[in-house]
């Protein structure tokens, strides 16, 4: 196994490394912002935006981890 670092300049540099990484199916560690991440495409932000907009108005309901794949 050979380890990397990688020092990103910018968002799009991150978003770019991490499609290609998540693509090739590599295993990675790191601490990388998730919010950042995903509102890094409008299609996320906007996702993520409705997501909390519906938990708002209490339209989301609590799952038990055991029945998430029932």
């Amino acid at each position: 196994m050979t380890t990397l670092v990688l020092k990103v300049k910018d968002k799009a540099q991150l978003v770019a490394i991490m499609d290609v990484v998540t693509r090739l199916k590599i295993s990675f560690s790191g601490n990388p912002d998730e919010t950042e991440y995903l509102l890094s495409t409008k299609a996320n932000s906007d996702s993520l935006a409705r997501s909390l907009e519906q938990s708002k108005e209490g339209k989301s309901r609590a799952i038990k981890t055991a029945d998430i794949w029932k």
